[in-house]
C-alpha cells in the first residue's frame, strides 16, 4: 500500500538536554529540516519563559497538525526515558502508550542522534524492537537524512520490484553434445601444458566460429517478432562455451586464450550494422560478462584482473585502435528493448538486461555472480590501475542487483580484512594495499567534491553500486 503524500509536514522534535555541544547539534538538524521545508516544533524557540512544559509537550505528541514526532536518541535520551526523569521522562510516558496502543503507528520516529563511548545505539526499552533512523555517523549521514526527509513527505523510501516472468533456465533444454563434451574431456588428461593450451584454443575458436554461421542466417530479419527467436539460438554456443569455461582450470593460462578469441569475434562484428549483428554484438557482452564472472566465482582474481586489464587491439578504430575491454560492450540496442516490450506488454528499461536476466544459465552462473561481474566491469573502469576505457562502463543489469544488499557489498565489506584485500589487489591491477587505499581515497574525494557523476538509467530511480559505498576507508585492511 502506498504512502499518503504530505504537503506540508510538521515534526515535533523530543530529545535530552546534554551538553552545550550536543544542544548546538540537535538546533543545526531542525534548521536543516526548515530549510527542507518541514515545519520543526522545539522547545528552543516554541517554549517560552513560564509555560507549562507539560502541556507542551503533551500537545506537541497529540496534536494532530504534527505529522511526526521525532526521538533524538543518545545515551543520555534512553536513561532518561526509562527512568522516567525529566522532560524526556514526561514525554516518554505520553510517547510509549501511543506505541503501544497502535503497534502499526508511524508518527513516532526514533533517530539514533549520537551512539555511546564504545560506538553502541542506546534506546529506551519500549524502543528496542522499533526501526529507526541512523543520523550518528557521518558518512552515512547524507544518506540516511535524505531517506527521512522523504519519509517526512510521505514518499516511498523502498520501492517493491516490478514482478518478473519465469526465468527460461527453469525449463532450459540446451545441453552440449556428448560427443563434444568427451572430447573436452581431454584437455584433463596429463599432456605438455603448450599442447593443452594449444587444443583449448581450438575448442573456443570453433565454439566461437559458430556465431559466424548463425548470423549468416539472421541476416534478412525484418520483424520485431524474429528477434529473440533469432537470439534465443546463439544460446547453444552459450552453453557450450560455458562449458568449456568449466575447463579451464586445467589449462595454464586459460584467461589469455578467451581474451584473445573473444577479441577476435568482437572485432570481427565491430563494424557490422544489420539487426542480426547488433544482437550479436549484444550476445558477445552477454559472453564477456559470464567470462569475467566465472573467474570472479573461482576467486581467481589474477585471471579475472588480466582480462579486464588487458590491452585490446581494434584494427577498425580510425585513431591508435588500442581498446580496453569496452571492445566487448555493445550498448543498448533498440531491437532487443522492442522485442521484450512486444513480447509482455510492458516498457522495459532495458530489455537486453531483462533477457540476459530472465535467462541466466544457473547452471553455470547463478544471477548474483552475473550481476556481480557486471558491476566489477563499471567499478574496474574506476579504481582500475590498467583502465583503458575513456568512461564509466555502464553496467547495463545493475537495475536487478538489490539496492539495499548489493552483491557488491560481498567484496567491499571484505576489505576491512587484510588477508583479504591481499588476495583481491590482482583484480584491480595494484601490487601494494597502499596504492589500493590511495585511489580508493581518491575517489572518495571526487565523491565528496562532487566530481563524480552518478551512473545511472534515465528512467531508474537508483545509481549502480560503488565499491565507496560500502567502504570504512579507516578500516581498510585493519583486521587479519
Amino acid at each position: 500500500m502506498s504512502k499518503k503524500k504530505i504537503e506540508n509536514p510538521k515534526v515535533f522534535i523530543s530529545y535530552a538536554w546534554g551538553t552545550e555541544e550536543y544542544q548546538e547539534k540537535v538546533l543545526a538538524f531542525a534548521t536543516q529540516l526548515m530549510g527542507d521545508g518541514v515545519d520543526v516544533v522545539l522547545d528552543k524557540w516554541d517554549l517560552s519563559e513560564g509555560n507549562d512544559t507539560y502541556a507542551f509537550m503533551e500537545k506537541c505528541a497529540t496534536d494532530p497538525s504534527i505529522t511526526n514526532v521525532l526521538m533524538l536518541l543518545d545515551s543520555v535520551y534512553a536513561s532518561k526515558a526509562d527512568a522516567h526523569a525529566g522532560g524526556v521522562g514526561t514525554e516518554t510516558q505520553i510517547i510509549s502508550a501511543k506505541v503501544y496502543q497502535e503497534v502499526t503507528q508511524d508518527k513516532f520516529i526514533p533517530i539514533v542522534f549520537e551512539r555511546d563511548e564504545n560506538g553502541q545505539v542506546c534506546k529506551p526499552t519500549y524502543l528496542q524492537g522499533r526501526l529507526h533512523f541512523d543520523l550518528s555517523l557521518d558518512e552515512k549521514y547524507d544518506e540516511e537524512y535524505l531517506r527521512l526527509v522523504k519519509t517526512l513527505y510521505g514518499e516511498e523510501v523502498y520501492h517493491k520490484p516490478q514482478l518478473g516472468t519465469k526465468p527460461a533456465w527453469v525449463e532450459k533444454t540446451e545441453t552440449v553434445e556428448i560427443r563434444k563434451r568427451t572430447s573436452f574431456e581431454v584437455l584433463k588428461t596429463m599432456q605438455p601444458d603448450k599442447a593443452r593450451k594449444k587444443t583449448y584454443a581450438e575448442y573456443i575458436e570453433r565454439t566461437l566460429g559458430l556465431i559466424n554461421q548463425i548470423a549468416d542466417e539472421g541476416k534478412g530479419i525484418a520483424s520485431t517478432e524474429e528477434v529473440i527467436p533469432f537470439y534465443e539460438k546463439l544460446k547453444s554456443v552459450r552453453t557450450e562455451y560455458l562449458t568449456l569455461l568449466e575447463y579451464s582450470i586445467y589449462v595454464t593460462e586459460a584467461e589469455q586464450v578467451l581474451a584473445s578469441k573473444l577479441e577476435t569475434v568482437a572485432v570481427a562484428f565491430s563494424e557490422k550494422q544489420g539487426v542480426a549483428d547488433g544482437l550479436v554484438k549484444n550476445f558477445i557482452h552477454e559472453l564477456f560478462l559470464y567470462t569475467v564472472a566465472y573467474f570472479l566465482k573461482n576467486e581467481d582474481y589474477e585471471a579475472a584482473g588480466y582480462i579486464l586489464g588487458r590491452t585490446y587491439y581494434n584494427p577498425n578504430k580510425y585513431n591508435d585502435r588500442i581498446s580496453g575491454y569496452d571492445l566487448f560492450y555493445s550498448g543498448r540496442y533498440d531491437s532487443m528493448d522492442r522485442a521484450m516490450n512486444a513480447r509482455d506488454q510492458k516498457k522495459y528499461i532495458s530489455g537486453t538486461a531483462t533477457y540476459w536476466i530472465e535467462n541466466i544459465d544457473a547452471e553455470h552462473c547463478s544471477k548474483e555472480q552475473f550481476l556481480l561481474a557486471d558491476l566489477i566491469c563499471y567499478n574496474y573502469s574506476i579504481y582500475g590501475k590498467d583502465n583503458l576505457i575513456e568512461w564509466y562502463w555502464f553496467p547495463m543489469t545493475y537495475i536487478y542487483d538489490n539496492e539495499y544488499a548489493s552483491v557488491l557489498g560481498t567484496i567491499g565489506k571484505k576489505l576491512i580484512s587484510r588477508e583479504f584485500i591481499a588476495r583481491i589487489l590482482p583484480l584491480f591491477g595494484y601490487e601494494t594495499i597502499e596504492d589500493f587505499k590511495n585511489k580508493l581515497n581518491e575517489v572518495a574525494e571526487k565523491i565528496k567534491n562532487r566530481e563524480y557523476r552518478e551512473i545511472r538509467y534515465p528512467e531508474a530511480w537508483h545509481e549502480a553500486a560503488l565499491l565507496n559505498i560500502f567502504i570504512d576507508l579507516e578500516k581498510i585492511a585493519t583486521a587479519r
